[in-house]
């Protein structure tokens, strides 16, 4: 695993008490495997949660504003959907409490509710300790089960069926009982890269975005020209940009040092990238291509640059991805384009990668949607006059609307693992499953079950180990089936899609059933 903390979470406290003139008004934080850490709003340094409420709030009672919330990346699909949050100095402990009552999920998918996390950081001496206790429920396949909050160092938040205290046994309509053995909601256990430039757009308000990759060297703030342009969101920033309005890194004058060379010099080092982007583009008309993120100079001369559409008559309903190599010309051209109809208005999950080998991939939500092979290095990548923007060219006439909510920029491509990791939680439940009497030879009797619930597919995928002769020649060994969530949220249907492994006179095979295609 790396050796930099995992963020699992970031948010925003205002405070809110009377009695101290020292306080600052609002901390952006991360809750990370190495503690909660604060982000003084003065000097944009990581203070740790008892230099926060010891030093900067000198020990006063405080509460919290109700603008204050939490993000938890467990639960990025649900970016739209903010969490509640209180804080609490007692004794020799800090404790963050994450509440959300209400359901949440993906779109029109509500599968959890009942979130209460509580986060406790305690002070022994010099030494800190982070905790995590709390419960979330899921609905899984139309029952309600209680999940327990359980915090690993090394690989951060997860919930986890207590079998032992929560017995369930879950009726599974048409098709048999399941014996709960075992449920967990985490991030798969992939050890990825830490972003050399990270947004969460936590700030609130005001003229600049801070760069939350303060592990990472001297930060590539962005500066907001235009304040007119953009209305703060909790945890995001809308954006509707005139054909000039600028959002980007400040110019860098002759002596003074260039963030910018710091993440140059990390992508030519390896000649790998990775931009990572969760938005909710305003319209699928947007073209130039209109710029998403881009590291630039100006409509011809760029590193890389992630946008929306193409231009006259080619579509505007795809993104399009420009990393400059020294095979491709100065604009990045050739460039890697998603087929039509990929690009919607809901929140969505974008990551590019750049391989060393050459691949460049465009992932949208957690799917690959197009692979492109090139050639060529980034040795002839350029720092200074380049500028990071979003929302436009650093020259303007490619402006581009709509919301962020997190953007990072890695020096190390992610891989397939990696993107999906990042884009929804693993769900996975083991069991005991006792099958209706409509399954034949089958029927009534107890099979051990793996259950993989794919949350951004809405789909969930069951492997059976059946042991059941039908002959002397010929027996079952397993069988895969998969459901779907029906259009209106209530039940699951069966796909069509399934394999049996057969044994057939010592010999084994796999059959496998596709769902019928419909007629156009």
């Amino acid at each position: 695993m790396s050796n930099t903390p995992i963020i699992m979470g970031t948010g925003r406290i205002d405070i809110d008490f009377s009695n101290s003139t020292f306080a600052k008004p609002a901390y952006r934080y991360q809750i990370r495997t190495d503690g909660i850490k604060f982000i003084d709003p003065e000097t944009q340094n990581l203070i740790s949660a008892f230099e926060l409420v010891e030093q900067q709030l000198a020990n006063d009672a405080f509460g919290l504003k109700s603008t204050s919330y939490a993000k938890l990346n467990l639960f990025f699909l649900s970016l739209d959907t903010h969490f509640a949050v209180n804080l609490i100095h007692k004794d020799d402990k800090v404790i963050l409490t994450i509440t959300q009552p209400n359901t949440f999920g993906p779109t029109g998918d509500k599968v959890f509710k009942g979130l209460n996390l509580i986060f406790v950081e305690s002070k022994v001496e010099n030494t800190t300790t982070l905790t995590a206790t709390g419960q979330v429920t899921i609905n899984f396949l139309n029952n309600d089960i209680v999940l327990q909050a359980e915090f690993l160092p090394d690989f951060g938040l997860r919930f986890y069926y207590d079998q032992a205290n929560d017995p369930s046994l879950l009726k599974l309509k048409k098709f048999g009982v399941l014996e709960l053995a075992a449920l967990t909601v985490s991030q798969p256990a992939v050890d990825a890269p830490s972003p050399q430039v990270l947004f969460t757009f936590d700030e609130g308000s005001g003229n600049t975005i801070f760069d939350s990759a303060l592990d990472a060297g001297q930060p590539i703030n962005l500066a907001i020209e235009d304040k007119d342009v953009v209305n703060w969101l909790d945890g995001g920033l809308m954006v509707n940009p005139k054909e000039s309005s600028l959002i980007a890194s400040t110019p860098i004058q002759k002596g003074q040092a260039n963030p910018i060379k710091r993440l140059v010099e990390a992508c030519q080092k390896t000649n790998e990238l990775a931009i990572e982007a969760w938005i909710k583009p305003t319209n699928t008309t947007q073209e130039g291509p209109a710029r998403i993120i881009t590291l630039s100079q100006n409509t011809g001369r760029r590193n890389f640059t992630l946008g929306q559409g193409l231009w006259d008559d080619a579509p505007s309903d795809v993104y399009d991805a420009r990393i400059r190599t020294s095979s491709t010309n100065l604009n990045g051209i050739p460039s890697t384009t998603t087929p039509a109809k990929t690009l919607t208005t809901d929140l969505t999950h974008v990551v590019v990668t750049r391989r060393y080998s050459g691949e460049v991939c465009i992932y949208v939500n957690g799917v690959q949607r197009v692979e492109q092979i090139g050639e060529g290095s980034f040795a002839n990548w350029e720092g200074n006059p380049h500028r990071l923007a979003l929302a436009n060219e650093l020259v303007g006439e490619r402006p581009w609307a709509g919301d962020y909510y997190y953007i990072a920029i890695y020096d190390q491509a992610l891989s397939e693992p990696q993107v999906a990791s990042k884009f929804a939680p693993e769900i996975i439940a083991e069991g005991t499953l006792t099958l209706d009497d409509g399954f034949g030879i089958v029927a009534q009797k107890r099979f051990k079950t793996l259950f993989d619930y794919n949350l951004a597919e809405e789909r969930l995928r069951a492997k059976m180990d059946i042991s059941a002769e039908l002959g002397s020649q010929l027996s079952f060994n397993s069988l895969s089936l998969e459901w779907q969530r029906s259009p209106d949220k209530l039940s699951w249907q069966l796909t069509g899609q399934g394999q049996v492994n057969l044994t057939i006179m010592g010999q084994t095979f796999d059959f496998v059933s596709q769902p019928e295609q419909k007629a156009d």
